[in-house]
């Protein structure tokens, strides 16, 4: 009798089950990280609303004032003009409160990564372009959509260009010393900002100017901590200290602190300023502005060689 031969498994069998296994693997991670996306937004709108609920119950606090305030002043005839202050600053607070309640909480870890995914952009693009380290902030009078542009020069004299060929990424429409980068600087937009809650107008006094923008960085955009202001005005030079600032480490290219002094000094005294950070053991830092009168190009920066000068001809006397 003849052996029964054995049974081979079936290939077409196991890949069928493989596959299968597969798509239900995958369909379980999709509806996992469904749920965690759902999740997420449950969680970020359960904070904005925790929130909006603290600063609303502050305002419904400062109404409670108000309103006990106005009983107080018929209660006590007295002390009525002492109550009734109390009860219009209360009233005043609570609806500044409730309408100022912020939609939108951005946490500072976002904002830090945010700015430094560009400034690492920035950086890089001038470390490809073999730029220099000098930063010139320069003013834009003419242009009234923007107060300054950021100048980072190709050669180590430079000139600085006229605010019409700073409107382009890549400055080459100029003499060889002016070739570089412009850039929109990030303190450009703070400025402005900050020239609408000027009750009057800037002062283009160093001095004066230097402990405005310093009230600025640290009570309006709380960007710092503390700073301590040195003039000299010998050199024409602002070095200002800087304690505990945002978004990191001073030095990266074009920090928002630094950038907001930079354009601040450049627009109100109407020329250009180079910008230098340096490390303190007292402080985080101490940023200084300069405006000192730019060096001119030499003949050799602007690409007009001795060599070129002897072989130009000169034309001849009739």
């Amino acid at each position: 009798m003849s052996q029964p031969e054995p049974t081979q498994p079936d290939a077409s069998a196991d890949d069928s089950t493989q596959q299968t296994d597969i798509v239900r693997d995958r369909q379980t991670l999709e509806a996992e990280m469904e749920v965690l996306r759902e999740e997420n937004r449950r969680l970020r709108d359960s904070y904005a609303h925790a929130k909006r609920a603290t600063f609303r119950r502050t305002a419904v606090g400062f109404f409670a004032v108000g309103g006990l305030s106005l009983i107080a002043a018929f209660l006590f005839p007295a002390l009525q003009t002492i109550f009734v202050a109390f009860a219009g600053t209360g009233v005043f607070a609570g609806i500044v409160t409730f309408y100022l309640t912020p939609e939108r909480f951005v946490s500072a870890s976002v904002s830090d990564t945010v700015f430094d995914t560009l400034a690492d952009v920035e950086q890089h693009l001038v470390s490809e372009l073999e730029l220099q380290t000098e930063t010139v902030y320069v003013p834009t009078a003419s242009r009234p959509e923007t107060n300054a542009r950021l100048f980072v020069p190709q050669h180590v004299e430079y000139a600085v260009p006229d605010p019409e060929q700073l409107e382009e990424l890549f400055v080459t429409s100029g003499a060889e010393a002016e070739q570089g980068i412009s850039l929109p600087p990030t303190g450009g937009r703070l400025y402005t900002e900050f020239e609408r809650t000027l009750s009057g107008e800037l002062d283009d006094d160093p001095h004066s100017l230097a402990t405005q923008l310093t009230a600025a960085l640290s009570e309006q955009f709380e960007l710092v901590d503390d700073t301590t202001i040195e003039i000299n005005d010998e050199n024409r030079t602002a070095s200002i200290a800087i304690n505990n600032p945002a978004f990191g480490d001073i030095h990266q290219l074009d920090h928002p602190v630094v950038s907001l002094l930079a354009v601040g000094f450049a627009t109100s005294l109407d020329r250009p300023v180079t910008v230098d950070t340096r490390n303190d053991d007292r402080f985080n830092g101490v940023v200084t502005v300069s405006w000192d009168t730019l060096e001119q190009p030499s003949a050799e920066s602007t690409g007009v060689t001795a060599r070129e000068r002897e072989t130009t001809p000169t034309p001849e006397n009739s």
